[in-house]
């Protein structure tokens, strides 16, 4: 398999595109880019289709495009399905019963088992509804039903369309992955499909990120494979330092003159963790700029050490806020991200029901989002005894399973106080958190620790952990230098380079 990462190589590719895209490595751009670029050179009277999974995203790549894109299809895949395959084509296929003004609905009352009930309630009840198993497709699988037995529907796809751009891959679902690998190689038209295994958030409604991960390995499958390892957030030298870490692999170090962002400071030596900080090492910051000090899951015992970390600090002068790891990142399961988006929408005024839907990926109707918003609203209320029951009731309109340990962390999270400053939306300048914590956030100067990356037996065990941690420093990295075996490890892959100065 051969990756590559020159951007311009894409713009000039006109094939199948697999793109694996990190955080920070400006995929929206290359994809907008590649849109624009398609669109010009395009002197037929062929459109394209862009699909993601959000109208947020969808209309964040429509404000990118600088050219006139009247008529190409920009929205979300949802949309695609609904309005250019089903509605369209349906009752070619399953006959003039059905009615081409169907209503969406993801209703408790609207959801069942096998595919042939879900006809049935399309055709009797006007209803395109959604099994009851979560991890199973109807409105994707009716799509490829279609595709599959119309003739006209495949010549209207096969005629309007040359290329589709699929964004955030690592979501598909196995119903959606088969339609668009059915558009490929039965309808001959070009993909352009972008993800991050990494950044997979919706496996609690079926999404797969091994379906990206077999295609990206699949060396006969067709598809150019490009990797962007650039990370537009962070420094060259900051990228450069959490590539070869990750990689363990020089030839992803980009030469620079002399490395000024990423430094290696000597701690305190006492016997307790986080507290041997050289206060003095601090001055290395810009202290009118954001700091995050970042450590290890605090469910190791941690947690105090921070907050004696944090009185340390602010003993000395300093203003730092100690943002705790909450029981909700406790939950193992992927209903977490759903648990994590309804503590914003409870802590935080700000944060709208729309946000809500919009960053769980969802593509309600008016109807459905008013529907959800009554079930949630009253959690609002910080006494509220019906926690357990409306909680039963949201994850029975989303299909989900829930389990009575997750309710209790939710509750956990909710109803302390300390808990508050992690979902409330507020902006700490000077903050100590949990790398987990972190995750999806950025913040101009970073502070980590070399012993949270070193098991036990000296042996450095936490490397995507470590990039994680890394990554999240736009301007600056700090490494307290308080585990031999970390500067050894580091010292080894990083020799020749002028990251290994900074020991």
């Amino acid at each position: 398999m051969r990756y590559s990462n020159d951007r311009e190589e894409i713009l000039r590719d006109k094939g199948d595109i697999l793109i694996i895209a990190g955080a920070g490595s400006g995929k929206t751009t290359i994809l907008t880019r590649k849109i624009e670029e398609d669109i010009l050179n395009n002197r037929s009277h062929y459109k394209i289709a862009a699909m993601t999974f959000t109208n947020k995203a969808a209309n964040e790549i429509k404000r990118k495009i600088s050219i006139r894109s009247k008529g190409h299809y920009i929205g979300t895949n949802d949309g695609f399905v609904e309005n250019e395959i089903i509605r369209p084509f349906i009752r070619d296929v399953y006959g003039n019963e059905y009615n081409k003004d169907f209503e969406i609905s993801y209703s408790g009352n609207d959801k069942f088992d096998s595919f042939e009930v879900g006809l049935l309630k399309l055709r009797n009840e006007n209803k395109l509804g959604t099994y009851n198993n979560n991890s199973k497709n109807f409105k994707f699988e009716l799509a490829k039903q279609i595709l599959k037995k119309s003739k006209v529907a495949k010549q209207y796809i096969r005629a309007k369309y040359f290329k589709m751009y699929i964004d955030e891959y690592q979501d598909s679902d196995e119903y959606m992955h088969e339609l668009f690998m059915y558009i490929r190689n039965e309808l001959k038209i070009k993909l352009f499909i972008v993800g991050d295994i990494k950044q997979s958030i919706y496996q609690f409604r079926g999404a797969s990120p091994k379906l990206l991960k077999d295609l990206s390995e699949d060396e006969n499958n067709g598809f150019s494979k490009y990797e962007l390892i650039e990370n537009f957030r962070c420094t060259k030298n900051i990228q450069n330092y959490a590539n070869i870490i990750v990689k363990k692999d020089k030839s992803y170090y980009q030469e620079v003159d002399k490395v000024e962002d990423v430094i290696g400071v000597q701690p305190i030596h006492n016997n307790t963790r986080y507290n041997g900080i050289n206060l003095k090492n601090l001055k290395l910051f810009d202290l009118n700029k954001e700091i995050a000090i970042l450590i290890k899951n605090a469910k190791w015992g941690n947690e105090k050490l921070a907050e004696n970390l944090k009185d340390l600090l602010n003993e000395s002068g300093y203003n730092f806020t100690y943002i705790p790891k909450t029981p909700i990142e406790d939950i193992e399961s992927t209903n977490k991200v759903i648990f994590i988006e309804l503590a914003k929408y409870i802590k935080n005024s700000k944060y709208s029901i729309y946000d809500f839907i919009s960053n769980l990926g969802f593509d309600l109707e008016g109807k459905e989002i008013k529907e959800i918003e009554l079930i949630i609203n009253p959690l609002k209320e910080v006494n509220s005894n019906d926690v357990d029951s409306i909680l039963i009731n949201l994850f029975r309109f989303l299909s989900t399973n829930l389990e009575e340990r997750e309710i209790e962390l939710f509750k956990d999270t909710i109803e302390n106080e300390i808990y508050d400053n992690s979902y409330n939306g507020k902006e700490f300048k000077h903050k100590i958190m949990t790398i987990h914590s972190s995750k999806g956030m950025e913040f101009e100067q970073v502070l980590i620790y070399a012993n949270d990356f070193v098991d036990k037996y000296g042996r450095f065990t936490e490397g995507n952990l470590h990039y994680v941690a890394v990554t999240r420093a736009k301007s600056k990295l700090i490494i307290n230098l308080d585990n031999d075996k970390y500067i050894n490890y580091i010292s080894s892959i990083c020799n020749g380079t002028e990251i290994i100065k900074f020991m």
